[in-house]
C-alpha cells in the first residue's frame, strides 16, 4: 500500500509530460487488448464458416418405402459442399444371411457387400443399398449379430496422387470423420399391432350411417326426374365414382407389403445357422396388418 500511494504521489506531482506518456501506454494497452479480441472474433467466425459449409456425411439404417420390413443402408451427405473418398471401417462387419442359398434348414452368414470407396457425394447425394428384413432376421435370433459399429471418412476436396497441383492442396485438404452405429434393436418394432379404439370403431360407424344417409337422399331427388337422358347421365356418374373406389381399393390392396430383397454373394467358410421355415407359428407375414 505505501508502494501505491509514493507512485500516486510522483503522478499527482508529475509535469504533462508524465500524464502523456502515462495516457499512450494506456491506449498501446488497449489497443493491444482490442487487436487480440478482433483477432479471435474473426477466427472464431471464420471456424465457424468453415463449419457451416464443410461436407457432413453420415451412414445410418432406414426402412425401404415399399416395404417397412426391410431395411436398407443409407449413406448421405447432410453437408453444403460435397464430400470425397468417402471410406467405411467397422470394428465388426454388418452381417447378413444368405437366404437364398439356404440348404436342409441352414442358413449360411456372411458380410454384407459394401463399395471399398465412394469417390463423391455432392450435397444432398446419398447411396444405398438393401440390407436385410427385420422379419427374416427376427426369425435368426441371437445366431447374427444386431449391433454394428464402425466409423466414416470423408474429405471436403479431392486428393490428386502426383503433381505440383497435389502439394499445393495437401495443406488445404481436410479429414473428417463420423461415428456410425448401426443397432437392429432401434428400429421399430417386428411384430407391429394396429390398435383401434372404441372411439375410433364408434366413428367409422357414424361416418359410414352418414354415407349411407347422403346416398339415400341422392336417390330420393334423382329419382323424380321425368327425362331418359337425366336418368342416363345420372347412372353413369354413379358408375363412374363406383369404378373409382374399386380401383382406389384395387391400388391399396396391391401396395400391401412385398418381399423386395436382392440375393446376396456367397461366401466360403462362414458359420451356418438354423433357419426357421416358413411353416412355423413365427414365419414371415408379408400380409400382416401394419
Amino acid at each position: 500500500m505505501g508502494w501505491i500511494r509514493d507512485r500516486w504521489h510522483d503522478l499527482s506531482h508529475a509535469g504533462s509530460g508524465t500524464w502523456l506518456a502515462v495516457a499512450v501506454w494506456a491506449a498501446v494497452v488497449l489497443g493491444i487488448i482490442a487487436l487480440v479480441y478482433v483477432s479471435r472474433q474473426l477466427k472464431r467466425n471464420r471456424e465457424l464458416k468453415v463449419e457451416r459449409m464443410r461436407p457432413h456425411v453420415a451412414m445410418f439404417m432406414e426402412p425401404h418405402a415399399a416395404d417397412w420390413h426391410v431395411v436398407e443402408l443409407v449413406v448421405r451427405n447432410f453437408g453444403q459442399t460435397a464430400a470425397f473418398d468417402i471410406e467405411f471401417t467397422f470394428l465388426n462387419p454388418p452381417t447378413v444371411a444368405q437366404y437364398e442359398n439356404a440348404h436342409d434348414g441352414m442358413v449360411d452368414i456372411a458380410e454384407l457387400r459394401l463399395p471399398s470407396e465412394l469417390p463423391v457425394l455432392a450435397p444432398g447425394q446419398e447411396w444405398r443399398t438393401v440390407w436385410d428384413s427385420s422379419l427374416d432376421r427376427y426369425e435368426l435370433g441371437g445366431s447374427i449379430e444386431w449391433r454394428f459399429v464402425g466409423t466414416v471418412t470423408y474429405h471436403d476436396c479431392p486428393g490428386q496422387k502426383t503433381g505440383w497441383r497435389w502439394l499445393s492442396q495437401r495443406g488445404r485438404r481436410r479429414s473428417y470423420t463420423s461415428n456410425v452405429v448401426l443397432d437392429w434393436d432401434d428400429l421399430q418394432p417386428v411384430q407391429r399391432v394396429d390398435l383401434m379404439t372404441s372411439h375410433d370403431l364408434a366413428k367409422r360407424e357414424k361416418h359410414k350411417l352418414e354415407l349411407l344417409r347422403t346416398v339415400l337422399t341422392y336417390f330420393h331427388h334423382a329419382s323424380q326426374e321425368t327425362r331418359a337422358e337425366v336418368y342416363r347421365g345420372e347412372i353413369d356418374r354413379i358408375t363412374r365414382a363406383t369404378e373409382e373406389v374399386r380401383d382406389r381399393i384395387r391400388v391399396k390392396q396391391l401396395d400391401a407389403a412385398t418381399d423386395v430383397r436382392l440375393p446376396r454373394l456367397q461366401r466360403a467358410h462362414e458359420p451356418a445357422t438354423e433357419l426357421i421355415r416358413e411353416s412355423s407359428e413365427e414365419g414371415r407375414h408379408r400380409e400382416q396388418t401394419v
